[in-house]
């Protein structure tokens, strides 16, 4: 991106040229027909009741009766809550990349950041709802994710009243008496520190890495995105110099290309999670979305590199 007209051996590079209105245009356009789709897969009905989260909720409905059962039930609870809220959050940052690609004069880098949220937030989802993952290690998953977030909640409490640290205290004492009761087992570092947590010999960190995480998630030609989105999104200098052009900063095809197909592919990965969890009858959604992606990257070639744009 230092030069929006440059070129290698008198070629330019693929979206290597500056952003012009049709290709914006037909991106948003893109984004818009995703989101709808993926309100379909989310929509669609179960087929049948054996799904992995069903057979989950049997066995440990199935379990003795008393407070293990019942802390253990909670946690898949709020497990399947965080999972539905993080999604929620992803798709609301799809919305906002759709109006972002059609600013005027177009953006420089805040498309990666945007799709960096969506692509981090549906990476979680499948983190949480991945269906190959056996229940004991979901479990640990989930002590590791309230854990955490009662520890950050507590922290960024701090920073308002009392009412509101005292509010913070409570929940994580609440927390720690459903880990205790659930029969999860801390795992310490040499330095006592906790990094995780084991559910009957199956454990989880508490601070899982998101860039691990999404490289497993997204398709393959989708992955090799994700330190574009990260160095856009906390400003690192080898990242957002190459937008530097000879009269300012100049937003180019190519970043607006790389964060569309970064969220076309966590959200078709995130609808496969999804419905092999749920066991969602979503493969004509699915087939659609590869449909209008293939359809889309060839306009959008076009349209990038159209004489005269």
């Amino acid at each position: 991106m230092t030069d929006p007209h440059g070129s290698r051996g008198g070629k330019i590079r693929p979206f290597g040229v500056p952003v012009s209105r049709p290709f914006a245009q037909v991106c948003a356009a893109f984004l818009s027909t995703l989101r709808d789709l993926t309100g379909r897969a989310v929509a669609a009905p179960v087929l049948a009741a054996d799904s992995v989260f069903r057979q989950e909720v049997e066995a440990l409905t199935a379990a003795p009766a008393g407070p293990r059962r019942e802390a253990r039930l909670g946690l898949h609870r709020l497990l399947l809550d965080a999972g539905h809220l993080t999604w929620a959050h992803a798709v609301d940052h799809v919305r906002a990349l759709e109006h972002d690609i059609l600013m005027q004069p177009p953006p420089v880098w805040s498309p990666l950041a945007l799709a960096r949220v969506t692509l981090e937030g549906l990476a979680f989802t499948h983190y949480l709802y991945d269906p190959a993952v056996p229940l004991d290690r979901r479990l640990a998953r989930a002590v590791g994710l309230v854990v955490t977030e009662a520890n950050n909640e507590v922290q960024a409490a701090r920073g308002f009243g009392p009412e509101e640290q005292a509010g913070a205290q409570a929940r994580k004492k609440e927390v720690e008496q459903l880990v205790l009761a659930s029969g999860a087992v801390a795992r310490l570092d040499r330095s006592r520190r906790v990094t995780g947590y084991a559910v009957d010999g199956e454990s989880a960190r508490v601070d899982h890495k998101i860039g691990e995480q999404t490289r497993l998630f997204l398709p393959s030609w989708a992955q090799t995105s994700y330190p574009l989105l990260s160095g856009a999104a906390h400003g690192r200098p080898w990242m957002i110099a190459r937008a530097r052009s000879g009269d300012g900063w100049a937003g180019e095809a190519a970043t607006i290309m790389a964060a569309v197909m970064t969220v076309a592919g966590a959200l078709e990965s995130g609808i496969a999670t999804r419905s092999g969890y749920l066991n969602l009858d979503a493969g004509a959604v699915q087939a659609e979305m590869a449909a209008v992606r293939e359809r889309f990257v060839r306009r959008s070639a076009a349209l990038a590199h159209a004489p005269g744009r």
